[in-house]
């Protein structure tokens, strides 16, 4: 289903191994991969799973609005040219999609502009998403316009403020003279229907939730980062549903580091069986990508409690290296919050580095998105405040013993102090 993924990481690897002149290296990791990473083409079968049928609907948070449980991300439309998004699109609406976002960010309006060709005669079919990464009352305006020019249209159904990953930003947005008053502008105006917020800094969503009263945010939802950062599905999930936020997934193949085809498949379906999301935006930038998940949407069963738990235990990008808050390993001899440690662990490098690597271009994957979140000063501060460190003689053999996913504890924990006090 995601060959695609496969071809992006075959690729980068390619071009990693030229770059350090790894010949020898690069032809016997080559021999052991399949030769032929090429998609295959959309069948008659296919297409009719993917157009017929009705595309499940979830309510936006207390908006009134309901959209499909796949969305269409225009961030990936970057790498198709303007026909072939087109196509994409329209195809992504006959089946009955109505959700699709983008920014001005991406590719400084590129994408944008390829959704407006569709916009132009299909806008009523859907609920357009646009994103203003200015932080300024005077520059968010001017964003604002620029976006509904691109994508050819009088207005946008939702708003986000992008990317807001400090508290000085937020802070900034919230301001009498932040984005947000410009964003409130254009909904006084019609232009906008409703405002929304994301962030790389879940600490920053959380207190943006509490603080004003957003329509939806836009979080990365995943089976990674679920152990990675446990605060957007304790405490930043709940506040939103208790406030009425809706809340949409981004990234939930993890950026991509869930391509295998089983564990793509997977990875939408943890995502949607979670009642309080109600959206994925995913890239879908191929025919075959895009028609295998709309028909998995079509097709989509909810994952029982399990099948989740075979899935943490068995799915190869965790392995026996990623710490899955289960705390059987608390407390221990060493004395040592092992579980917080790990969670710094996943601000740091989202625990893939190191980590299970099953083929070279894997690794190449995560070293590519190990920092995609760029929260490496939070986790070094955050760990130099904790009451107690790892030290140089740890033994947590007992904690050991006693993790139900095999984990190296002892050997893993220094190796995280190497990692937060370099």
């Amino acid at each position: 289903m995601f060959r695609q993924c496969r071809r992006m990481a075959r690729r980068r690897f390619l071009k990693v191994s030229a770059a350090l002149g790894a010949a020898g290296l690069a032809a016997e990791a080559l021999a052991m991969m399949p030769s032929d990473y090429d998609e295959p083409p959309v069948t008659e079968d296919l297409r009719r799973r993917a157009l017929e049928g009705n595309l499940p609907r979830r309510p936006l948070g207390e908006t009134g609005e309901e959209l499909t449980i796949l969305g269409f991300g225009g961030f990936h439309l970057l790498e198709v040219p303007e026909d072939e998004a087109e196509r994409l699109l329209n195809f992504y609406l006959d089946a009955g999609g109505n959700f699709i976002e983008t920014a001005i960010a991406y590719g400084d309006g590129d994408s944008e502009r390829k959704i407006g060709r569709v916009m132009e005669t299909r806008r009523d079919e859907c609920f357009l998403s646009t994103k203003v990464y200015s932080r300024t009352r005077k520059e968010a305006a001017e964003s604002i316009e620029r976006s509904l020019r691109h994508l050819k249209t009088d207005h946008v159904d939702n708003l986000f403020m992008h990317g807001v990953s400090t508290h000085e930003e937020l802070d900034t947005v919230l301001s009498d003279s932040g984005a947000l008053r410009a964003a409130e502008d254009a909904r006084d105006a019609g232009k906008v229907r409703f405002i929304s917020i994301t962030s790389h800094l879940p600490e920053v969503l959380l207190r943006a939730v509490r603080q004003y009263r957003f329509d939806a945010v836009m979080e990365w939802i995943n089976y990674l980062d679920y152990f990675n950062f446990p605060i957007v599905f304790d405490e930043i999930i709940p506040a939103c549903v208790e406030r009425g936020t809706g809340v949409i997934c981004m990234k939930p193949l993890a950026d991509g580091l869930l391509y295998r085809p089983e564990s793509a498949a997977k990875a939408f379906r943890w995502v949607w069986s979670m009642p309080e999301v109600t959206s994925a935006a995913t890239g879908n930038n191929t025919p075959y990508q895009l028609a295998s998940n709309l028909a998995l949407a079509k097709d989509h069963e909810p994952m029982d409690e399990g099948e989740k738990k075979l899935l943490y235990l068995d799915a190869p990008e965790l392995a026996n290296y990623v710490c899955r808050r289960c705390r059987s390993c608390m407390p221990n001899a060493a004395g040592l919050d092992i579980p917080e440690i790990h969670r710094l662990e996943g601000y740091y490098d989202r625990q893939m580095m190191p980590g299970p690597v099953m083929d070279l271009p894997d690794m190449d994957l995560r070293r590519g998105l190990n920092n995609w979140f760029s929260n490496r000063d939070y986790a070094r501060a955050a760990y130099a405040a904790l009451e107690r460190q790892v030290p140089p003689d740890v033994d947590c053999s007992d904690a050991e013993a006693r993790c139900p996913y095999g984990l190296p504890i002892t050997a893993k924990l220094k190796w995280i102090h190497r990692k937060l006090t370099s």
